[in-house]
């Protein structure tokens, strides 16, 4: 009987060191953000715009209202860490506030972001949780559709 228990325990240490169940174990631990962005609004100050996009983290939305300079910074940032190729609106020295110009920049941050939402090395980098993380601080929570157990639909 003795025997038995020892030969269990043996095979129990066995199936811990088997590659794929190390492989799985490692894959538990790992998070996996799934970001998507969709441009709202631009709203537009005395001297300057903010770009309201809404931010889907896995269920979580939310608002980031945010300015170009901020986002250039970003993708400066991204560029310098992460050797990759992403669009980017160019800089505009005047008519920052036209309306025609606001639209265009608009529709590049909303290219931007998409690129960006759908690279899965930039979207799980430090770089990019940092910022999300200080954008959502600051952001406006609108729904977390994470923490809904039932819904009942309208008939």
């Amino acid at each position: 009987m003795i025997s038995s228990i020892s030969s269990n325990s043996e095979q129990n240490l066995d199936q811990n060191n088997l590659p794929i169940l190390s492989f799985l174990n490692n894959q538990r631990k790992r998070s996996i953000q799934y970001v998507k962005f969709k441009m709202q609004t631009v709203k537009v100050y005395k001297n300057f715009a903010c770009y309201q996009v809404e931010v889907n983290e896995q269920g979580k939305i939310w608002i980031m209202e945010i300015r170009y300079s901020t986002l250039q910074q970003f993708y400066q940032k991204l560029k310098e860490y992460y050797d990759v190729k992403l669009t980017f609106p160019g800089k505009l020295f005047f008519g920052n506030l036209c309306p025609n110009n606001l639209k265009k920049r608009a529709i590049g941050i909303q290219q931007f972001l998409q690129e960006l939402g759908s690279n899965y090395q930039l979207i799980n980098s430090e770089v990019c949780s940092e910022f999300l993380a200080k954008q959502q601080h600051y952001g406006t929570h609108v729904i977390d559709l994470t923490e809904q157990e039932e819904f009942e639909l309208d008939a």
